[in-house]
């Protein structure tokens, strides 16, 4: 190129030795600096010139060319696998083989085989539905549990077994391309055992269930109030994307009730959020959320630290199988409903009638309410759902109480009961003071990415 101060290089085939070198293209311009180029080039490549002759600057490469042959009747000789390559395999074979080896003890695989043999049997049975339709039914129902885990887990195994075998031969004959695709097939399948082995931590019976994330301002005014709001931006825009690892799809989030703040935020605010999994996932979320920033409430621009408390409770729907929240039955006379005009943006029809519901329940006290839906019995339906829910969760705790109480934790939205801390200002950190994970990016965590957190708060609190 004209003026460009740059020069391309061209390989061009040694008599001497038979490799090829690279060799500065001339100029085009001017005419006399490309003959005297060519002179040299041709000089070069001559069989009388002495090999130590050259015309080039020290730190060119004057190797052969990798994977071009040095005729047109020779074979290209394949890419040679480098050890580099090759360790870092060998490390991606030993994390699998790890990860394989910890799910594998945290089921005990051989009695759940016994037992999807034993449900087989009495599945096969010619009596079964005649005597007892409704065991046949949750027979069935748990046999296709056990086969799903059993072959999945087993799917694994066989991948990895078969990746090690491919793994072996790629090493054995130095193939650079067979070990770039045994790397990629291992990075897949660590992702997936990463994911699955997060899935059996959540091994209770409500986890499976969809979940109510319920946030109520705390200490700090009407800070606490645009922080309720602040941390349910946080769990929605959480729930409508993936995780960036790959463990977690997304789940659909509904707004069911919020009350505005008097000056800014909500009081409280309660979310829906529907998908397999969803409650065990979000479990670990219940506590006091402490917030700390210059409050831009506050003329003289002061520190404010606020509190929210957040519970959470699984939801009869939405999970993956049907939720025994469903089972609870309510009595009406047990039940307290009332009825309101709807607060917020409506139309001609929610603004002008009373289609808000409340409901309280007389025996234990829970109040749930709901104004999300446009109708009365929409809203009637939902609170239903929320107070069931509630009194699942109530029952699901009774049954654990050698076990932390989620309903002790959730002390006094004040100091010393926060179990995870917000800080923006002096520094900016986020950190779990329960497992002592902590993050510095403060603005990706507000915006929904929460994943590393739940997911050690998995990993360390349901060993407990």
């Amino acid at each position: 190129m004209l003026g460009s101060g740059r020069r391309k290089l061209g390989a061009f085939l040694c008599h001497r030795c038979g490799s090829r070198l690279l060799v500065p293209r001339p100029f085009h311009s001017p005419a006399s600096n490309s003959r005297r180029v060519f002179s040299q080039r041709d000089s070069l490549l001559r069989k009388d010139v002495p090999p130590s002759i050259s015309i080039l600057p020290r730190s060119f490469p004057y190797q052969p060319i990798r994977g071009v042959a040095t005729s047109p009747t020779d074979p290209l000789p394949p890419p040679a696998a480098t050890g580099t390559d090759a360790s870092i395999t060998s490390d991606d074979q030993r994390t699998v083989t790890g990860l394989l080896e910890r799910i594998g003890g945290r089921r005990d695989w051989a009695q759940l085989s016994k037992e999807r043999e034993e449900l087989q049997q009495k599945v096969q049975s010619n009596t079964l539905w005649e005597d007892n339709a409704n065991e046949a039914i949750a027979y069935q129902k748990r046999l296709s549990k056990l086969d799903d885990q059993l072959n999945e887990y087993n799917g694994f195994r066989e991948k990895e077994a078969e990746i090690a075998e491919l793994l072996s031969l790629a090493q054995e004959e130095n193939d650079a391309g067979l070990l770039e695709e045994v790397g990629a097939e291992l990075t897949s399948l660590r992702a997936n055992l990463e994911a699955y082995s997060l899935r059996l931590m959540m091994c209770e019976e409500a986890d499976e269930a969809g979940c109510f994330i319920e946030l109520r301002a705390g200490a700090g005014g009407a800070e606490a109030c645009d922080w309720v709001s602040m941390l349910s931006r946080m769990y929605q825009r959480w729930a409508d994307t993936s995780s960036p690892t790959g463990t977690r799809q997304e789940f659909e989030c509904r707004l069911i009730d919020e009350v505005k703040g008097e000056i800014a935020g909500n009081k409280s605010v309660v979310l829906q959020i529907v998908g397999s999994y969803a409650y065990g996932w979000c479990k670990h979320e219940a506590g006091v959320h402490r917030f700390v920033r210059i409050s831009p409430f506050d003329s003289t621009n002061r520190r404010h630290t606020s509190f929210v408390s957040v519970n959470v409770f699984p939801s009869s729907g939405g999970g993956g199988e049907e939720s025994s929240a469903k089972n609870i039955e309510l009595n009406p006379g047990d039940m307290k409903v009332e009825t309101m005009r709807a607060q917020g943006a409506g139309g001609q029809h929610v603004n002008t009638t009373d289609s808000a519901v409340r409901i309280t329940h007389l025996p234990t006290g829970i109040v749930v309410a709901c104004q999300s839906q446009r109708s009365q019995h929409q809203n009637k339906a939902v609170a239903l759902d929320m107070l069931r829910a509630k009194l699942y969760e109530r029952e699901l705790r009774a049954k654990e109480q050698a076990k932390a109480d989620q309903h002790a934790e959730l002390t006094d939205a004040a100091w010393g009961s926060q179990i995870r801390s917000y800080v923006l200002h002096p520094y900016k950190m986020i950190k779990d003071l329960r497992t002592g994970y902590e993050r510095r990016d403060v603005d990706r965590v507000l915006d929904g990415d929460v994943d590393s957190f739940m997911e050690q708060a998995l990993l360390q609190l349901g060993k407990k």
